[in-house]
């Protein structure tokens, strides 16, 4: 399926990649954040970006959750990756890891039980036994088994070892630039250790003692202590990507390091170690160039995981402004991948069929709202069985791509695996989500904490990730349609436990005194349309106009998954007063606007005909005719557009 939108973020991730030539020292540029829910679309978006400077600049994406985290390894497994993937051959680059390499030698190495007179002595014979080449090739290799498959520019995708001949191939080019064409003899890790005793932070340290300290330090478990041995290397491996790109004329791009899986522990040490190194190399004055790029993608786990370690960072705006934000001199950034628009799905939908494209699209658009995963399956879907179209229903409840689930059960946990770090699936999570679904926005969905499953609370991922939560024009947070919907069906469905009323009747039972919109939308969805029309009607000559229908709009917002009003909807216009006409109004507005199994362009010239009508007559009792027949005339327009 083509990749489409994201456009501004694309160029403001650009903007980060790209230098100008002239500069002789560069600041760093901030680091990004992309946040995203489950099946956002933050992968797709990283291999995109890849694809584009993979030949051109040295560039690596991570796969922290490839290799499972392991708190008693004192290899730093994302930083090995960074560095393997990185040395891939780039005309122009010879990126070489003298500093990092030194660093992953020395914590390899056990100095535990060694008397303190002899562990100088042990550190010399270690750096000797790895000034010979083979020794070096072994002891890369070895890197690659361990942390080789975290590197996605250097596997086969769906590999589960590195290829004999890349393996062979990322050692030799990691050893050479390392030798750099130097006799055994000649070769000497000497200059490359020394800046262990400065870090270029003015420090004045011994050099071999704190390569010992390193390896001793480096298997600790206390966090504090980790996160020094991580600042450190991370301090080695900028070190090493500076004097390797000095060497580069009229360089014009940064080196790229992407990051999936930001939320994963390790991804999380890297990406809070460059900020504070940054930080620290910033207040030393040092005017350092600093040649990385880095983007890593996270549900919203990341920034909150890094709190009181680092500044807060930026929150960039929508629209995107990517030439301002580059420059705007924040050591880090968070952007919320948006969803794709009509537009865009319509665009995925030429792969379907480029002659039907825009109806597609279309349908497409009004189930998912956009959302990456989901859209795209559905699309692969249709494009396999072409009637599928035309029963979105149906399509929902056919056998999905995992075995036991249906389609809406398989898109419903996309989102339930984008609350995990590892992206498991919690089967209390995704029953909390199909409840809090019944929810209109956040506060609600926090009022029936008392109903969730235990375990899930007010501090659990459903509502403390801020990826499942979308900040609407008035304020109120709200899931993504397509999980709301997907969980409004299963809600319905449900037979036992919290269900249908159980939620709905909590919802209105905990509605403020003054909030009447929130009362008539439970009521609503717990009674059926007649529950609300006497309401709504004994309000209409009393409010002014565009409150009125403010109001109805709110009460309307959301269609029931499988209780229609079929005599309305499918049956005759037989209404004649204006209690029949609000209810062809409460029972077709939201059939029209958001039910997927309206899909036939004829019913829906039909349906918008009768709520153009109904509109009509509503003006005929409202204090201010003007806004009904506004509304009425977008229903003709669009009545004639489906015919």
């Amino acid at each position: 399926m083509v990749f489409v939108g994201r456009t501004d973020l694309l160029e403001l991730i650009d903007t980060l990649i790209e230098v100008p030539a002239t500069d002789a020292v560069r600041p760093p540029k901030p680091v990004l954040v992309v946040e995203g829910c489950g099946g956002s679309g933050r992968t797709a978006l990283l291999n995109k970006v890849l694809d584009k400077w993979k030949g051109h600049t040295p560039s690596v994406l991570v796969r922290p959750l490839e290799r499972p985290f392991d708190v008693h390894n004192p290899l730093r497994t994302v930083l090995a990756a960074a560095m393997l993937g990185l040395s891939a051959d780039i005309p122009g680059y010879a990126v070489a890891f003298h500093r990092v390499v030194i660093a992953q030698i020395v914590i390899a190495e056990d100095f535990n039980g060694v008397p303190p007179e002899e562990q100088l002595n042990q550190l010399h014979l270690l750096l000797n036994r790895y000034k010979r080449r083979s020794a070096l090739i072994g002891f890369v290799r070895n890197l690659i088994n361990l942390a080789g498959s975290l590197a996605a520019n250097i596997q086969v995708p769906g590999a589960q070892v590195i290829a004999p001949g890349v393996a062979n191939a990322i050692s030799d080019a990691v050893v050479d630039r390392l030798m750099g064409g130097r006799l055994m003899s000649r070769f000497t890790w000497g200059p490359n250790a020394a800046w262990f005793a400065h870090q270029d932070l003015g420090l004045r340290l011994d050099a071999e003692h704190t390569l010992i300290e390193l390896s001793n330090n480096a298997r600790s478990t206390d966090p504090i202590i980790r996160r020094g041995v991580d600042d450190v290397l991370v301090g080695a491996f900028l070190a090493d990507l500076r004097h390797s790109v000095a060497k580069v004329n009229w360089r014009t791009s940064n080196i790229l390091v992407l990051i999936d899986d930001g939320d994963a522990s390790a991804a999380t040490s890297f990406t809070g170690s460059l900020l504070r190194v940054r930080q620290s190399i910033a207040a030393t004055n040092a005017r350092l160039s600093d040649p990385l790029a880095l983007v890593t993608v996270s549900s919203g786990a990341l920034v909150d995981g890094l709190v009181g370690q680092v500044p807060a960072p930026t929150v960039l705006p929508e629209p995107l402004a990517p030439p301002r934000i580059a420059a705007a001199g924040s050591p880090w950034a968070r952007v919320r991948l948006p969803e794709l628009g009509l537009s865009d799905v319509q665009l995925m939908a030429k792969d379907v069929d480029p002659y039907q494209s825009e109806n597609i699209g279309a349908s497409i658009y009004r189930l998912t709202r956009g959302h990456p995963a989901g859209t795209d399956y559905l699309l692969r879907r249709i494009k396999h069985d072409h009637d599928l179209l035309g029963d979105l229903d149906g399509l929902l409840q056919s056998p999905g791509p995992e075995s036991g689930t249906t389609v809406e059960q398989y898109l419903l946990r996309v989102f339930v695996r984008g609350l995990s770090v590892h992206k498991l699936f919690r089967r209390e999570l995704a029953t909390a989500l199909v409840t809090v679904a019944a929810a209109r926005h956040k506060t609600e969905a926090q009022g029936l904490v008392a109903l969730l499953p235990a375990g899930v609370e007010h501090d659990s991922p459903l509502f403390q990730l801020r990826s499942m939560w979308y900040v609407t024009p008035g304020g109120e947070d709200r899931l993504p349609a397509l999980a709301r919907l997907l969980g409004l069906r299963a809600l319905a469905a449900r037979t036992e436990g919290q269900d249908w009323a159980r939620v709905f009747g909590q919802l209105r039972d905990n509605v403020a005194a003054d909030d009447r919109a929130s009362r008539l939308h439970h009521t609503r969805l717990l009674s059926g349309r007649g529950a609300v029309v006497d309401e709504l009607a004994e309000l209409l000559p009393e409010l002014p106009s565009a409150q009125w229908l403010r109001l109805f709009d709110e009460v309307v917002e959301t269609p029931h998954p499988s209780a229609r009003d079929r005599d309305l909807i499918d049956g005759d216009d037989r209404a004649h007063t204006l209690r029949e006409y609000l209810a062809v109004l409460v029972a077709l507005v939201p059939a029209f606007e958001s039910d997927i199994r309206i899909t036939a362009p004829e019913q829906k010239s039909l349906l918008c005909s009768r709520i153009e009508h109904s509109y009509e007559k509503l003006a005929d009792h409202a204090p201010q005719k003007l806004p009904f027949l506004v509304r009425a005339n977008r229903y003709h327009g669009l009545a004639d557009q489906f015919q």
